[in-house]
């Protein structure tokens, strides 16, 4: 009898952790918005998008990124050169987001694809119309 009660005891336990592991974050989560990442055990969404704006102001960096859901604007505080040199105008970014927000600080970059080089304009090309042709080392005869 009284083993009986001890192995309940203990299965009622195991079920009840178990439970609450995977119930309890998506319950009470809206309620504690501000627990530090190691309390809590959000799932996050990768979203990807295009950057169509970057600016660098001070200490700090901001992108615009167009996704499919929306527009992001991402700014970063933290690791803000490294990240200028990685991402460039054009690229393609995946972020890990907790979920889509229009406003997100510091997000995880997950990946960036540089856009294509062969489509990427020359940066000293001349404008199409410009009556002025290119200098040719060896003009076609």
């Amino acid at each position: 009898m009284k083993g009986t009660l001890i192995l309940l005891v203990f299965l009622l336990g195991i079920a009840l952790g178990v439970g609450g592991t995977m119930i309890a974050p998506d319950m009470a989560g809206p309620y504690l918005p501000y627990l530090p990442p190691a309390f809590s055990v959000k799932k996050m969404e990768t979203v990807e998008g295009e950057v169509v704006r970057k600016v660098r102001e001070g200490d700090h960096l901001l992108l615009t990124v167009q996704t499919s859901q929306g527009t992001v604007l991402a700014t970063f505080r933290k690791k803000v050169a490294e990240i200028d040199l990685l991402v460039q105008q054009g690229d393609a970014l995946t972020l890990n987001l907790s979920r889509y927000e229009p406003f997100v600080n510091d997000p995880a970059i997950e990946r960036v694809r540089k856009q294509d080089v062969a489509l990427r304009p020359k940066e000293n090309a001349l404008p199409s119309g410009s009556g002025v042709e290119p200098f040719q080392a060896n003009p076609p005869q």
